[in-house]
């Protein structure tokens, strides 16, 4: 999660189906394996999946804003993508080039790192300029156990619906376009509504596949960005976890296919 930063404090544990606050309201859930440290440190958080030897391990700074944080959408992502290959543009075979993958508003980049693993996939982690030392730091502590898998992780800028940016991005993978986007607990401010519907346009066209795992917070920012984006995708509810303790809902995943342009005669 990440793409903007919020002013001011805002609580984590408490549920509101109200958008009248003007707080942002969001469970820090941590993975079970977090190493111990004040709030205001640097936290280590290892993510096991099946698939790999050893652990994903990423770096949080909670001090420092929404970006450096942990979601329970990452977790969510990362656990159920290597294990439902179905959900992906293809299927990961031996011999076939590993798929390209972008992920937006990567925050720490728990779930793209664990999913450049797992799948293999040359993956892309992108966020806003102050998010990317940490998120850089974290794809070199990975960068090991990514290769030994046939993966691999680069960090790049990227402003949701700047334009300049996102030409960058593209060229980036010019000749291995992006199979498939991914992204966690990016919906969340409704003024970041329209720029991430814009990206999702430029990046999801074809056969490009867009999953993402989001917890319902708001119920208007969700109206408006589901709203929208219904008229450009298909889009399929494809797992759902049981609500998180104190809350009304888990995290649900999601898959955008982008729908066929038809022209007018």
């Amino acid at each position: 999660m990440a793409a903007a930063e919020a002013a001011g404090a805002f609580p984590s544990a408490a549920s509101s189906e109200s958008d009248s606050e003007d707080r942002l309201l969001l469970p820090n859930l941590l993975p079970s394996a977090a190493a111990p440290s004040s709030p205001s440190r640097a936290q280590l958080h290892h993510f096991h999946v099946p698939s790999l030897t050893l652990p994903i391990t990423v770096r949080a700074l909670p001090s420092r804003g929404l970006s450096f944080q942990l979601w329970p959408s990452a977790s969510t992502l990362l656990r159920v993508l290597p294990a439902s290959p179905r959900l992906l543009p293809r299927a990961p075979a031996p011999g076939a080039p590993p798929l390209s993958v972008l992920e937006l508003g990567s925050g720490t980049g728990a779930a793209g790192l664990a999913l450049a693993a797992a799948l293999p996939a040359r993956a892309v982690l992108s966020d806003l300029p102050g998010a990317l030392p940490n998120l850089r730091h974290n794809a070199d502590l990975n960068a090991p156990l990514l290769a030994a898998a046939g993966g691999a992780a680069s960090v790049v800028p990227l402003p949701w619906g700047d334009a300049a940016a996102m030409r960058e991005v593209a060229a980036v993978r010019a000749e291995a376009p992006f199979d498939l986007v991914v992204a966690s607990d990016v919906v969340y401010y409704e003024a970041l509504v329209d720029p991430l519907i814009e990206t999702l346009r430029f990046f999801v066209k074809g056969e490009v596949v867009f999953l993402m795992a989001h917890m319902r917070r708001w119920k208007r920012t969700d109206k408006k960005f589901f709203g929208k984006a219904r008229k450009l995708f298909n889009i399929e509810v494809v797992h759902e976890d049981p609500p998180l303790e104190g809350w009304r809902h888990g995290p649900v995943v999601y898959r955008f296919t982008a729908k066929k342009q038809h022209s007018k005669k």
